[in-house]
């Protein structure tokens, strides 16, 4: 057997199954790899397979979509743990959703739409120089965010174009309806972010990766009210920066 020991970034564990081999694990590039002791590949698993990771005692167990569970033994068990769950919750990648940022088609009222946006851009700023689970779920607070969606979506109709009373209030209606799946979608958020930021010993991935779903669509239902409001815009009320 090769004397070789766990380099950096590396665990060295034993594999559950009879036997219990002798690996190091190293997680990289969104993939948790397991290899023997001269190095040769024995698994190869993309953390987007991970579905759950359990502790106890010694053991470290991988619930996986694919290819059955894999449990792993080792001294550094809290350390080991701690690094796959770290690396199955990152913070998702959300401003591709908002495709109508910057567009030249739907970048009418610039500084209106850089206001529209700025918020959840703001909260994406927040998160990424937050330090630990909760504070990241907080960057994006339904609150927070539903307050300056109020303060916009008031602004516009104070700044629409006609004046009259009956005209505004149909702008407001008009404003309202394309703001509800927005505001829906802040709401799915809301449901699932207290168990992201503080999900016991259960269910830290899978209740870290409902979260990222949620404001997945919640940047895509934000993409979809500008494009709304753009209509809106095109159908005879200005926005106005």
């Amino acid at each position: 057997m090769s004397a070789r020991a766990a380099g950096p970034g590396e665990f060295e564990a034993r594999l559950a199954a009879p036997g219990g081999d002798r690996v190091f694990v190293r997680l990289q590039a969104g993939a948790l790899r397991v290899e023997d002791a001269y190095g040769r590949l024995r698994r190869d698993i993309h953390l987007d397979d991970v579905r759950e990771v359990a502790r106890q005692d010694t053991g470290v167990t991988l619930e996986l979509d694919r290819g059955g569970a894999l449990v792993l033994h080792s001294d550094r068990a809290d350390a080991l743990d701690a690094a796959v769950v770290s690396a199955c919750c990152t913070i998702p990648e959300l401003t591709r959703a908002l495709r109508s940022l910057g567009s030249s088609r739907l970048s009418a009222g610039g500084a209106a739409q850089r206001e529209f946006f700025a918020p959840l851009l703001d909260a994406r700023r927040r998160a990424e120089e937050s330090v630990g689970r909760a504070a990241i779920v907080r960057a994006f607070d339904p609150d927070r965010l539903g307050r300056a969606l109020d303060s916009y979506l008031g602004g516009l109709v104070e700044r629409s174009g006609d004046g009259r009373p009956a005209a505004r209030r149909a702008f407001a209606a008009q404003v309202e309806e394309a703001a509800e799946p927005l505001r829906a979608a802040l709401e799915r958020v809301r449901r699932v972010a207290g168990r992201a930021a503080e999900p016991g010993g259960d269910r830290r991935v899978s209740s870290w990766r409902a979260w990222a779903a949620a404001l997945h669509d919640l940047f895509d239902a934000a993409d979809r009210c500008w494009r709304s409001l753009h209509a809106v815009a095109a159908a005879g009320h200005e926005l106005k920066s």
